[in-house]
């Protein structure tokens, strides 16, 4: 994938909805519309995104069915997703803090 500023990190009206990248993962596209999705997935940093977010926490029937009323991002959550994002090694200091906050290390932890 290419890097790409935060300000371009966002779906754009040529990207592929959630539905769709749901039924490029079950293999159910006709071969076509695959070429054409996996295409714009080589080139969208965002899509890839949501590809492996959607990968890993499949939505359930529920989640799906409601879809279509979500919200949204608030813009100060977005703010924050793109800071993460853009910044690698400030977001793995970010999570470290959190994770240790948790979690504090013990002298057997050495």
């Amino acid at each position: 994938m290419r890097s790409l500023s935060t300000a371009e990190f966002r779906k754009t009206k040529v990207c592929p909805s959630a539905q769709i990248l749901l039924l490029y993962q079950e293999a159910s596209l006709t071969e076509t519309r695959r070429r054409r999705v996996a295409a714009h997935l080589s080139g969208c940093d965002f899509c890839g995104a949501e590809m492996q977010l959607l990968s890993t926490h499949r939505p359930s029937m529920a989640t799906q069915a409601a879809a279509s009323e979500l919200r949204p991002i608030p813009a100060a959550l977005r703010r924050l997703a793109e800071d993460l994002l853009s910044h690698p090694v400030r977001a793995l200091a970010i999570f470290a803090e959190i994770s240790f906050d948790r979690e504090p290390l013990t002298l057997t932890d050495a």
